[in-house]
């Protein structure tokens, strides 16, 4: 049986937030942080932090600086008994503001999307449909809604709210989404013999969510899909290339035209795919 996680959102959810943390002493776990992940641990769940981390793309900082800061992290968090399963991030950020080449890109892993979810059920054997979703952006929202999670909004001075993003849930702290978990996983996924039967409304309301994670799951089924199609164009032009290039050192210039205009109809096939896919 596969497992389930609460997903964490790091900077202004777990931690302080002055800026970009570049030095482990900048580590500072806001207020309830521990005892939140004390009830999370206490219900089951597995801890995972996916973290936006556009300042190495933006050059304030590098991959061996922020790891230090994990690190950091780590260390406070082990003084209370508390092992973070693991921690993702994205280091990318398309655009201007990117200054450093190497991270300057559109990335599948940068919240909104929900590759670090996605690739974190992957490689640790995560049940979405059984997981949340808890930060104080409504990226970290639109990510755990894609990843079909749960999700609870984390009010703060930073949240920048969307009358199209609706989270399951809204609380002040981090604390205050642990107890809305704990609730959540005593009246469903431990139900008292004792317990009333549930109302219509209950009802409804359940099947109505369920049908709802049915059909994003389904979603990012299809996109999935869609990109490896995409990606499986993208080989066959390269291959379809390669060919034609072959027949031109060969001095067979006549094989070669139609090899390198099946190398073209590939490659505008894998590019009107990964377009589509990313309107999607």
């Amino acid at each position: 049986m596969l497992d389930s996680a609460v997903f964490l959102d790091r900077d202004n959810t777990l931690i302080e937030d002055p800026g970009f943390i570049d030095h482990p002493d900048q580590v500072k776990l806001l207020p309830g942080a521990v005892e939140a992940l004390h009830r999370f641990c206490g219900c089951g769940y597995r801890i995972i932090i996916v973290s936006n981390q556009s300042g190495i793309a933006r050059g304030h900082f590098d991959e061996q600086q922020l790891s230090r800061v994990h690190q950091r992290l780590g260390e406070l968090l082990k003084a209370e008994e508390i092992t973070i399963d693991a921690i993702y991030y994205c280091p990318y950020l398309d655009g201007e503001e990117a200054v450093v080449e190497k991270y300057r890109k559109d990335s599948e892993l940068r919240k909104p999307a929900p590759g670090m979810l996605l690739r974190a059920a992957r490689e640790r054997g995560i049940d979405l449909s059984r997981s949340w979703m808890i930060g104080d952006r409504i990226s970290d929202i639109q990510a755990g809604t894609a990843a079909c999670c749960r999700t609870i909004l984390v009010r703060s001075n930073r949240t920048q709210y969307n009358n199209h993003v609706q989270p399951d849930h809204q609380v002040q702290s981090i604390l205050e989404a642990a107890r809305v978990v704990e609730q959540h996983r005593n009246s469903t996924d431990k139900p008292s013999l004792d317990s009333p039967e549930p109302t219509t409304h209950e009802l409804l309301a359940e099947i109505r969510d369920t049908l709802q994670r049915q059909q994003r799951q389904e979603l990012q089924d299809d996109f999935s899909l869609v990109r490896l199609l995409g990606s499986l164009m993208q080989m066959l032009a390269i291959v379809a290339g390669l060919w034609g290039i072959v027949a031109i050192f060969g001095g067979r210039d006549v094989a070669a035209i139609p090899r390198i205009g099946l190398a073209i109809f590939f490659q505008l096939l894998a590019v009107t795919i990964h377009f589509t896919a990313r309107k999607r």
